[in-house]
């Protein structure tokens, strides 16, 4: 197929710019130090100053495309992503992973209490898929919902869930139905302070506290809440999951090639520049080559999806497609700072104040997030390529 996606033509330069200055006068000062990742302030005080930020992106008139109701200029839509997220603050509170499901599957008083309200920061989602023996194997999960008249009680835990310490409300798969493996499974909407509900952070090796592991004791939900209809929990999440893989990454890898490039011109080595090494230079190169790569599959998906010709692998192998040369990038990024390797964010002798050391120890966590790459390469073969199943083993 051939690729349709072209630059964004001049004539939206002056969009640019008077979203820049807008960028400017309504940037919010946090404490909160943004990196790379999924990352999630520490402070109320800093969540509350990200709901304003959301609110006034929403009411100057850019609204995203996962929170209207038609389709907005994709050309406006490349912008917004663009300049929003160079600024490397979340434009959107939260996970809002659901926002895809309510609007495919969602009744109209869903999707009119919580659309237009997710846009505007005054709700900030969690996601709660993962169990801790059912990650990548969501079919697999255990958390469950019993129906008692017009609720379903909920009982199991949850983990790896983002925002929850700050969320307002749930995206939650639970058991509701006879049914075993997918078919047993209901999506819903949860009220994260509905009593029963307890919510532990977890600090991980970057030193933040973007996870965290959700339990839920008796917990009551109206059938109300339903996403879809009860055993239709597979479908919703799997279109929803879909989209998170496809976006996984998107725009990250040249930046990283850049500030190897950086690194290699500014780092001496027995009094050369490593800029000047041979080795390094084809490596980074390469590098290079493998994120135009990655560019230009971005643009085969969007050409793809335009074209409502999007096939089982175009997410799952832009997912590990970056995630894994993300990982490599950060590795050698390391090797190039030898000894000062070692250090990080907060030390005088840390290259960037660590930047590098920090994105390194969250790599990992792309190669696991909306799916791990195993579980993608399963999909590539099996739905994509008509492969038989892999072996599950038994029960």
């Amino acid at each position: 197929m051939d690729i349709t996606t072209s630059e964004v033509p001049p004539q939206y330069d002056e969009f640019r710019k008077s979203l820049q200055a807008f960028i400017g006068a309504h940037c919010p000062p946090l404490e909160w130090k943004a990196r790379t990742g999924i990352r999630v302030p520490e402070e109320e005080h800093d969540v509350a100053l990200l709901r304003q930020w959301a609110r006034a992106i929403h009411d100057a008139g850019y609204v995203f495309d996962r929170f209207a109701d038609t389709p907005g200029d994709p050309y406006e839509q490349r912008v917004l992503e663009e300049e929003l997220g160079a600024t490397g603050i979340p434009y959107v509170v939260g996970n809002a992973l659901v926002a895809g499901a309510i609007k495919m599957f969602g009744t109209p008083e869903q999707r009119s209490a919580h659309i237009g309200p997710m846009s505007r920061g005054e709700q900030i989602w969690t996601q709660l898929f993962s169990e801790p023996n059912a990650g990548s194997d969501l079919a697999s999960l255990q958390t469950k919902g019993r129906l008692d008249g017009d609720e379903y009680i909920i009982n199991g835990q949850k983990v790896w869930s983002t925002w929850a310490q700050w969320a307002d409300h749930g995206y939650l798969l639970a058991r509701t139905e006879p049914s075993p493996g997918p078919g047993g499974i209901t999506a819903l909407i949860l009220d994260m302070k509905s009593p029963g509900i307890e919510i532990r952070p977890l600090r991980e090796m970057t030193g933040t506290t973007d996870f965290n592991e959700v339990f839920f004791d008796d917990v009551r939900v109206p059938v109300a809440n339903v996403i879809g209809a009860p055993g239709e929990g597979w479908k919703v999440a799997s279109a929803s999951l879909a989209t998170e893989r496809g976006g996984v990454g998107r725009n990250l890898s040249w930046e990283t090639v850049v500030r190897l490039a950086d690194l290699a011109r500014t780092t001496s080595r027995r009094g050369t520049s490593l800029g000047d090494d041979g080795s390094v230079r084809q490596q980074i190169a390469a590098f290079a080559a493998r994120s135009r790569i990655q560019d230009h599959l971005g643009k085969r998906v969007e050409t793809r999806a335009e074209n409502q010709a999007v096939t089982a692998w175009d997410a799952p192998l832009m997912k590990i497609w970056f995630s894994e040369l993300n990982l490599e990038m950060l590795e050698y990024g390391l090797d190039l700072q030898g000894p000062r390797s070692i250090v990080a964010e907060g030390d005088e002798a840390a290259y960037d104040d660590g930047f590098l050391q920090d994105a390194f120890l969250y790599a990992r966590a792309w190669t696991i997030a909306g799916g791990s790459n195993e579980v993608m390469r399963n999909l590539i073969s099996e739905r994509g390529l008509g492969l038989p199943r892999e072996p599950r083993g038994d029960a």
